[in-house]
């Protein structure tokens, strides 16, 4: 199947983390309220270091700074000794309007240079 032109003017990336991890970590929400359809958000980790581990997922609120909850569907697998590129896909129609990435340590005290992107489609092009 090729790309159609017309929905290539209505792709929109955007950040979520790039940052080295050593702990727990919620970065800053991006407003997603613009999207629609499915979001595809790209996740790419160093290795964490011999018995260090992380626990990666999305959270969403109504307001940016507001009380965030973690999404169904939208933990990422564990991040251990090794490095990791995982896509998860959930849909902008189940989320509030605000996503943002967060982090927790399991175990250990290494850490890890993340880096999570995501892919959607505007409602609006």
């Amino acid at each position: 199947m090729a790309i159609r032109a017309q929905t290539l003017e209505k792709l929109q990336h955007f950040a979520l983390c790039a940052a080295t991890i050593t702990a727990i970590s919620d970065q800053t929400g991006v407003d997603i309220s613009d999207i629609e359809g499915d979001i595809q958000f790209i996740l790419n980790a160093a290795a964490a270091g011999s018995g260090a581990t992380f626990d990666a997922r999305i959270e969403h609120s109504d307001t940016l700074g507001g009380t965030y909850t973690a999404v169904t569907g939208g933990g990422f697998t564990q991040i251990g000794n090794t490095a990791t590129k995982e896509v998860i896909t959930l849909n902008a129609d189940a989320l509030k309007a605000f996503v943002r990435f967060s982090i927790t340590s399991d175990a250990g005290t290494g850490s890890s240079y993340m880096v999570v992107n995501a892919i959607g489609l505007k409602k609006y092009g």
